[in-house]
């Protein structure tokens, strides 16, 4: 979270020290600096939800705090303050990152603390609407995790699916083949069953010759042993064959 802390730079030690009473009144944490460098190490070692800098100081211009603390604490509101303003130092200040500029001496203290008061809030609500825009790209990325899991139960049901109309396919196969054996069998029975009726009547034939007929001994053993292998024969095939074997 922003911190309520200010950092004040300026080169004029009265103006820190008003400046620093009526900010603590309001309850800031208040730090000082009369130079670039020592504002510096102060940013690299403490974070501050504020920072307002004199134009024009000992060792350069307020300007390259701006770009430093721009740099190294993005939630940091800048302000510049300076006794000489002009339109060139306030657009290079804005340009850079500054949210306000300040001119001296200050017309009321309580315009300045309301400035600083609403620039700490107003970063406060920009460092969580970054926040919770890293969290919706985090909750982004796990919901393509989710999505590619989905995508791989969807890829197994679909796989399911066809392995299911694979053994549809192949269970209507099956019983079409069996089917069609079954027409085979079928006519196999009709056929045998039209050939025992032929040797049965063969044999009826051949006892009538036998009966009605004188022949020599040796074709009447002939016809005899005809009509036994006949009548064999269709004792055999009286029953014709069965289904085929149920198929597991």
């Amino acid at each position: 979270m922003v911190p309520n802390s200010v950092l004040l730079i300026d080169d004029e030690p009265i103006v820190l020290d008003v400046l620093k009473i009526a900010l603590e009144k309001k309850a800031f944490a208040v730090v000082t600096a009369g130079r670039i460098v020592d504002a510096l190490k102060l940013l690299d070692t403490q974070r501050f939800g504020a920072l307002l800098v004199d134009k024009n100081l000992p060792d350069g211009s307020g300007l390259d705090v701006i770009r430093a603390a721009r740099s190294r604490q993005p939630f940091c509101a800048c302000m510049m303050m300076t006794g000489y303003p002009n339109v060139t130092s306030i657009l290079e200040a804005l340009r850079l990152g500054a949210v306000d500029y300040l001119e001296k001496p200050f017309p009321q203290m309580s315009l300045v603390q309301e400035k600083i008061r609403a620039a700490i809030e107003n970063q406060r609500i920009l460092q969580e609407r970054e926040a919770l825009i890293f969290k919706l790209q985090e909750l982004q990325k796990a919901g393509n995790g989710v999505f590619e899991r989905d995508t791989e139960v969807a890829m197994l049901q679909q796989a399911l699916e066809l392995a299911q109309e694979e053994k549809q396919y192949l269970t209507s196969k099956y019983q079409l083949e069996v089917t069609e054996w079954q027409d085979r069998l079928n006519s196999i029975k009709n056929r045998h069953l039209h050939a025992v009726q032929a040797m049965r009547a063969s044999s009826a034939a051949l006892a009538n010759v036998l009966e009605g007929h004188k022949v020599a001994a040796e074709i009447e053993r002939e016809l005899r042993e005809a009509r036994r292998l006949l009548s064999a024969t269709v004792d055999e095939g009286s029953n014709p064959p069965g289904a085929l074997p149920r198929i597991v």
